[in-house]
């Protein structure tokens, strides 16, 4: 890459590896994204006095090919890729979003899928939810994590699984953030979950993601995050648009609860929302 150049309509020219190292396919600024954008829910939900929930939800046995402790073939499998997996937690929580919609209960904060020793994957979610909502939330998750297959044997114990933050102990984002990092490039960390290098490791899972076309991060809820990266590539904008300069202020500046709070917090819709892409 330092020996590719690219020239844009002003003339500049840059190498590959000048343009890579700004971009966010670069897993570290991949990774100091995520954080951030954490960071900032989660000032959000200490403001609001939200519930900081970490949880996990795993597939059906028939979904994994193979035992974790053994290796040995699961005789309960069904044939499912990791993809197939993935849809199916996919319609799970889309199931759960519908109902929590019909019982207005909202939530935010991010989703991650990663794989588990046979390449099924699974999610960890960090949500940040009223305090009002929190058991009813964990009621309906339950519900529908545990409606296929919930009565096989430890489906109660290790299908889903929730986690309250305790926010006097340590941070919602510092809990999640080993597993931001073993899934992008392992950054911050020694060794995987087996005790090898974090790093070879990382690159496994992005291999895995890319093979089976599995979204490894997802945002839930917040705010539009393409104007947040447009915004921060600009060093200026109209002087006599002072709302459109105070978000692109703090987008510039990385302070990612004052963006949300001014393209309109935390529950705004798409088309409610300050800034919108062209």
């Amino acid at each position: 890459m330092d020996s590719i150049l690219v020239v844009n309509e002003d003339g500049e020219s840059f190498t590959l590896k000048e343009i890579y190292d700004l971009n966010i396919s670069n897993p570290v600024n991949r990774r100091n994204e995520l954080m951030t954008r954490i960071a900032g829910l989660e000032k959000l939900a200490i403001a609001a006095k939200h519930d900081a929930l970490f949880v996990t939800i795993t597939c059906p046995s028939k979904y994994h090919n193979s035992f974790a402790k053994s290796g040995m073939r699961n005789p309960k499998w069904n044939g499912s890729t990791p993809y197939d997996a993935q849809q199916y937690l996919n319609g799970v929580w889309s199931r759960i979003r519908s109902k929590l919609d019909k019982q207005k209960i909202q939530q935010y904060g991010f989703r991650i899928a990663e794989p588990q020793h046979d390449g099924t994957p699974h999610w960890h979610l960090l949500l940040f939810i009223s305090p009002a909502h929190t058991e009813k939330f964990k009621e309906v998750f339950s519900e529908y994590a545990l409606q296929e297959d919930g009565n096989e044997a430890g489906a109660k114990e290790n299908r889903c699984d929730f986690v309250t933050i305790d926010h006097s102990r340590g941070t919602a984002a510092g809990y999640i953030a080993k597993y931001v990092s073993k899934n992008i490039d392992g950054g911050n960390l020694d060794t995987d979950i087996d005790g090898g290098s974090a790093s070879p490791a990382a690159k496994r899972v992005e291999a895995w993601a890319s093979c089976w076309g599995i979204r490894q991060f997802q945002q839930i809820g917040g705010v539009a995050i393409t104007p947040w990266r447009e915004l921060r590539k600009l060093k200026l904008v109209a002087s006599d648009n002072v709302e459109l300069e105070q978000i692109r202020s703090a987008a510039d500046k990385g302070d990612f609860a004052e963006y949300v709070s001014l393209m309109g917090g935390v529950f705004s819709k798409r088309k409610e929302q300050t800034v919108r892409p062209l």
